[in-house]
């Protein structure tokens, strides 16, 4: 099924070589995106489910047995041997760089579109039980859905998907 199953999602055939730079390899730490998975077809297949896929980058957390990883936005567990056919390439630096930002109420943003939590309009009781739900700076929130009148609306914040009216997500500022 390999060839042209991969084919047809427009997947290439890796051509790494054995030298290779593999994420067992990269220090705790270090962010690296994932240039291909070589090994068995169903083992690449579950990566890939796991969120390693092919230009996905992988942030090496821990290094104790088995690997803690962080990518799209999840933490993830890996074996050392599952690791070794996960081929890697050094990110370019300049991506950390900050770039200009668009400061936006969450209320304003799109379906699908994400943001980062950066402050509140003001310090209220409100605001408060917000940041008790999780919504806090520095988290990254995602738009699920608006309800048909526009309130509420869902997000997806630190893996869990929350309702907040439209005057709620009034008060939370974002970074787009």
């Amino acid at each position: 099924m390999g060839n042209w199953f991969d084919k047809l999602l427009g997947r290439k055939q890796c051509g790494c070589q054995a030298g290779e730079q593999t994420l067992k390899d990269v220090e705790v730490g270090t962010s690296v995106a994932i240039e291909c998975l070589r090994g068995e077809q169903a083992a690449c297949q579950r990566l890939r489910e796991m969120g390693f896929c092919e230009s996905a980058i992988v942030h090496k957390l821990a290094d104790n047995g088995a690997l803690i990883c962080k990518v799209c936005d999840a933490k993830l567990v890996i074996s050392k041997k599952l690791a070794e056919n996960i081929i890697v390439k050094d990110v370019c630096s300049n991506k950390d760089k900050p770039v200009d930002k668009k400061m936006l109420l969450l209320s304003q943003l799109a379906v699908g579109q994400k943001g980062t939590i950066h402050d509140f309009v003001c310090e209220s009781d409100d605001c408060e039980r917000i940041e008790e739900m999780g919504i806090t700076p520095g988290e990254i929130v995602e738009i699920i859905r608006y309800a048909p009148l526009g309130d509420p609306i869902e997000i997806k914040v630190r893996g869990y998907l929350l309702s907040l009216r439209k005057e709620e997500a009034d008060l939370i500022e974002v970074t787009v």
